[in-house]
């Protein structure tokens, strides 16, 4: 994000396959990105940026069956206590190339001892920590995943995004679960940046 003007960037939603058009594939031009204020690039703190589209009038995106908003989560909501159905997605690495196709897991969301022990003092309040453990079934974000969600099902059918897909060790590897931005901790500096 930095030494680029936003200009320099699109938003495309209703992608599905990044070589071939959609039908309800959109792009959107950038207006504005805001980095948060306390976030360092030698750190992995604070690792959350909001997007300003530029589209006509009030207009953000075309709503669809393919292009849908999640919610945000109040602000410390716990979504351990919670949250049982949860899912990343993204165009990153899948270990052979980046995927063409975008990929969808499920994820269980993790203790947050189990990544302070793994991570020691990387691992912050601001971070959630989240994937499989068992030898045969690990799923994970990998690079290219960044910036990606991790989406929850609420009870009450709603879903939120509870993390934004940040750093981890490796891909998949034993006893190296993923660490996501707690969205939920930024809550108002999100509703300050957007005026919500």
């Amino acid at each position: 994000m930095y030494g680029h003007g936003p200009r320099s960037y699109a938003v495309r939603v209703g992608d599905y396959h990044t070589l071939v058009p959609e039908e309800f594939e959109e792009e959107i031009g950038v207006e504005q990105i805001v980095v948060h204020g306390a976030y360092r690039p030698n750190s992995s703190d604070y690792d959350i940026a909001l997007v300003r589209l530029r589209g006509p009038g009030e207009r953000c995106a075309r709503l669809s069956g393919h292009v849908l908003p999640a919610c945000l989560p109040l602000w410390r909501e716990r979504p351990q206590k919670t949250a049982s159905n949860c899912h990343i997605t993204g165009w990153g690495d899948t270990g052979r190339a980046y995927s063409r196709t975008l990929q969808q897991a499920g994820v269980p969301l993790l203790p947050r001892r189990v990544c302070e022990e793994r991570y020691k003092g990387r691992f912050t309040r601001r971070m959630l920590c989240a994937g499989n453990l068992r030898e045969h079934s690990r799923v994970d974000s990998c690079q290219g995943d960044s910036g990606g969600p991790l989406v929850c099902e609420r009870p009450g059918a709603s879903w939120a995004v509870y993390g934004v897909t940040s750093w981890g060790h490796g891909c998949g590897v034993k006893d190296s679960p993923g660490v996501y931005t707690k969205v939920s901790a930024f809550v108002p500096w999100i509703k300050s940046v957007t005026k919500l």
